[in-house]
């Protein structure tokens, strides 16, 4: 299959099988649901404004370490709930994405696949795609902290490690080789799928100003048609 072609392919299995979507609702919802609380913390909470009013010409030097120390852990306290449950989340979409995957295996396949069965065929995998997923992350962000170009040779190069893992039963270091094999003569065409829903993502992201949070969310859809394409394209050239 060509490029245009794979991606068509990605939009035809998940209009016969809708039910992929409702699965990246799953982390999309609880995303909307904590940005929102986030939101209300911020704006709605005294915690704030009762800082910010605070006598702090008349307050004594002991008095303001005292109250600045108190602030300093409530911000941390805050950012390691944020930090758990931005982890929880990352973890519900890599299940959601493992389980578009297969599902997307067993339609070009012929087969028939139920929700259970997807989850079944990735359950005994999940450790492994958790793990490999996380490292991928970490070494793509390293590279882009690093103001890195290889970063995004990376981003494409370890696109497939997943589809690996689930669909060929392969290791980490297996998965990581073959990604990187099947994606480097192959890299135009999975560049092009990367960036074209990276694009349709970052403007989904400009909802930001209309209806507040809901950008990033709504990205957890679009990611949906992304790895069914990539999919797609690693059961059609990874020979």
């Amino acid at each position: 299959m060509n490029l245009s072609e794979i991606i068509g392919k990605s939009f035809d299995v998940i209009a016969k099988r809708p039910i992929m979507l409702v699965l990246c609702l799953i982390p999309a919802i609880l995303r909307i649901v904590v940005n929102f609380a986030g939101l209300y913390w911020f704006w709605w909470s005294d915690y704030w404004m009762e800082f910010a009013e605070m006598p702090w010409d008349y307050m004594a030097p002991e008095e303001i370490m005292e109250t600045v120390q108190d602030v300093i852990f409530e911000i941390a306290a805050v950012a390691v709930v944020v930090v758990v449950i931005d982890i929880i989340i990352w973890v519900t979409a890599m299940v959601a994405f493992s389980m578009v995957i297969a599902l997307t295996a067993a339609s070009l396949e012929g087969k028939e696949m139920t929700l259970s069965e997807a989850f079944r065929s990735i359950s005994g995998k999940l450790f492994l795609i958790i793990i490999a997923s996380a490292a991928v992350w970490i070494i793509v962000r390293v590279g882009i902290c690093a103001l890195c170009i290889g970063a995004f040779i990376l981003w494409v190069l370890l696109a497939l490690v997943k589809q690996g893992i689930i669909i060929d039963n392969l290791g980490f270091g297996e998965s990581l080789s073959k990604s990187f094999n099947t994606a480097r003569p192959n890299f135009f065409d999975i560049m092009i799928i990367l960036l074209l829903f990276f694009v349709i993502k970052a403007g989904l992201g400009l909802t930001v100003f209309f209806i507040p949070f809901m950008g990033d969310a709504l990205g957890y859809l679009v990611d949906a048609f992304s790895v069914a394409a990539l999919t797609i394209l690693y059961i059609d050239r990874r020979g």
